[in-house]
């Protein structure tokens, strides 16, 4: 007997939202309904509750809802340009895509996911029109709504979604997080999923919004190059069918076509330059579509790509942009008190910042098992971490020791933002008090760091340390640095090396590096982190067969594993839950990674732009999450008189 699937997850939300005052522009736009034609007016902002503000941040409920007061309005019309902190590598197919927040802003513009969040913090179907699971949960089925469009004209079909997910599973870079999925296919409107073990979360996290969650014109993907069904050795294609289709496929990645709000117009990479969309007539939200609704409202969005926040900052000034996005507490505390701005702020099923070690040495026999290998699999064959310090145990917890936590966001984030100890944040499933993570203690560090000299035969212990070019997140890491040298001297030598963002992670995933700064793991639901933690996805250094490995630093870690076949496959919630705890106990026994904080978000705003967050999911009194992991949805935003400029 089938029965729905339902994924709850606790969590008490609070809006932070400094409202400001708006001034008078001209223009004009029209309204989305007959019943009222007049120009909009300003809208009445709410003032600034600061002592709410810090509540709810300190709580980790900030969820960046906006709830300003609309007078007058949504009315169409007007350009929105949206600053954003980074370009994206190898856009914009989500198989391939490093699909960072700016990428993930860009594609809930130009397309849709299968499930969102809600603002209950739970995953709802969207794309998906209803599921179901086997008494098992080894079959699902989606229905899939019906009248939807890609901007090609092909039609939303089961058949459309299981191709998308087929080009997920088969590819080297997100496959691995289907492992456990043998088949997916589709008929009319339905998806059908079989599987070797127990999904009891089913689909739904896997297919949010974000990364492989998005759905894009099967028309489109059959004509790109980097079609997984064409180039990897786990597509399903006979070699005569794969060499038939790369040889007609001359389409253009970076050249999207989904089913959003907003279509693609031009795309320009590089720092300083953008992405554009156009307002879709046919979007299934809006009068021409199927819900009855008058989405998207703006006539054209564009993101451009602005890397120093610095530069992100007074272009919203200057009006070069209407709206930006920062996670720089320290960029974000200067708008508390400037009513010239809307300010919304977002910590809930946060992101945390940390450093990823490289680890990969030895053997991987979890990862020879499952590709049917009679011999483990070397980590590192041609020796090219052998000299990483931080492969030790004894170094790694020398450096989680001297790090000062406290002083770290006082200083540099105006102590907006909490210390972490762990991945899950505050109001997490998996979040401890007490994780077991090494505490500031600067003598428990150098006892652990002579310990470290003699494992890594190092003096000094050398690394380096590579860092994205935002010259705020250089400055972070070199205050880090300064922590290891007052401890340990001149025992110890790192350097740090800037590198573009867009290019940054392909260098991690590649495994060429010793340590790289990261902000990640934002999500509702632990299960959303398997991919990154689990022995399967931790895969050799051989530039002579690259592998992308999702599993970053290419640690095992058994207990991580363990815990993992409870998180995934074990409708339990209780289970779950002290499963992702044994997690987070993981992680603080074996220091795979450096934490440093949890992000805060700041979505900031001219104040003519309205409704930055609040978008309504049909069929259901629950809207969208606001502010997950810094993006926001943009098809419900408007601006007064149409016209965002002013």
């Amino acid at each position: 007997m089938a029965r729905a699937r339902s994924l709850a997850t606790a969590a008490a939300f609070a809006l932070i939202a400094v409202a400001c005052a708006g001034g008078d522009g001209g223009g004009s736009g029209t309204e989305p309904t007959a019943g009222d034609a007049s120009a909009a007016e300003a809208a009445i902002t709410l003032p600034a509750a600061q002592a709410e503000v810090v509540e709810a941040r300190e709580a980790g409920e900030a969820t960046g809802e906006d709830i300003r007061e609309e007078t007058a309005g949504p009315v169409h019309g007007g350009r929105l340009v949206y600053g954003i902190e980074a370009d994206t590598a190898n856009p914009f197919a989500p198989y391939a895509a490093l699909c960072a927040v700016s990428c993930r802003m860009i594609m809930r513009a130009i397309t849709e996911s299968m499930y969102v969040t809600d603002a209950n913090g739970d995953i709802v179907p969207y794309l998906v029109e209803t599921e179901s699971a086997s008494d098992d949960f080894l079959t699902w089925t989606l229905r899939i709504r019906d009248g939807i469009k890609f901007h090609d004209g092909t039609p939303l079909t089961g058949e459309a979604v299981a191709y998308n997910i087929n080009l997920c599973r088969y590819s080297q870079q997100t496959g691995p997080g289907y492992l456990g999925i043998e088949n997916v296919w589709g008929e009319g409107q339905y998806v059908y999923y079989e599987t070797s073990i127990p999904f009891a979360t089913g689909p739904g996290p896997a297919s949010r919004e974000q990364g492989c969650g998005f759905m894009f014109s099967p028309a489109w993907l059959e004509t790109l190059p980097n079609n997984p069904m064409y180039i990897s050795p786990f597509s399903p294609l006979s070699a005569d069918e794969r060499a038939a289709g790369l040889a007609s496929a001359t389409g253009d990645p970076s050249a999207p076509v989904g089913l959003g709000a907003f279509r693609f117009v031009e795309y320009t990479p590089g720092n300083g330059n953008s992405f554009i969309a156009e307002r879709n007539p046919d979007y299934w939200r809006g009068p021409n579509g199927i819900t009855g609704e008058n989405l998207p409202y703006l006539d054209e969005i564009e993101f451009v790509v602005s890397v120093d926040i610095t530069g992100r900052s007074n272009g919203l000034k200057g009006g070069q942009f209407h709206i930006i996005h920062t996670d720089n507490a320290d960029e974000i505390a200067k708008y508390e008190s400037d009513d010239d701005f809307v300010l919304l702020q977002a910590n809930n099923f946060g992101e945390t910042h940390f450093s990823f070690m490289n680890v990969a040495t030895g053997t991987n026999p979890v990862l020879a098992t499952q590709r049917g290998l009679d011999e483990p699999v070397p980590m590192d064959p041609l020796g090219l971490n052998i000299a990483n310090p931080l492969v030790h145990l004894s170094c790694r917890r020398a450096l989680a020791h001297a790090f000062d936590g406290e002083r770290f966001v006082s200083e540099r984030y105006h102590g907006l933002v909490q210390v972490a100890n762990g991945p899950f944040p505050p109001g997490s499933m998996g979040y401890l008090a007490d994780s077991g993570y090494p505490s500031h203690d600067v003598d428990a560090a150098r006892a652990e760091f002579a310990q470290c000299k003699t494992d890594s035969g190092q003096n000094p212990v050398t690394f380096g340390f590579n860092s994205t070019n935002d010259p705020f997140n250089v400055e972070s890491n070199e205050l880090i640095v300064s922590m290891w040298r007052d401890a340990f001297g001149d025992e110890i030598a790192v350097t740090i090396q800037p590198i573009e963002q867009g290019q940054y992670f392909g260098l991690a995933l590649a495994g060429l590096y010793e340590m790289m700064a990261m902000r990640s793991h934002g999500g509702v639901d632990p299960i959303e982190q398997w991919l990154w933690w689990n022995s399967v996805t931790a895969l050799p250094i051989d530039p002579r067969v690259p592998e992308l490995a999702s599993n970053v630093g290419r640690f095992q870690d058994p207990a991580i594993d363990a815990a993992y076949d409870v998180i995934r496959h074990n409708p339990d919630p209780v289970a779950r839950r002290e499963a992702a705890e044994e997690v987070n106990r993981a992680f603080g026994r074996n220091v795979w990674n450096l934490w440093t904080h949890w992000t805060l978000w700041g979505v900031i705003a001219n104040p003519r732009v309205q409704n930055l967050t609040d978008l309504p999911i049909p069929g259901s009194d629950v809207g969208a999450f606001a502010v997950n992991a810094g993006a926001h949805h943009v098809a419900q935003i408007w601006c007064d008189d149409g016209d965002c400029q002013g």
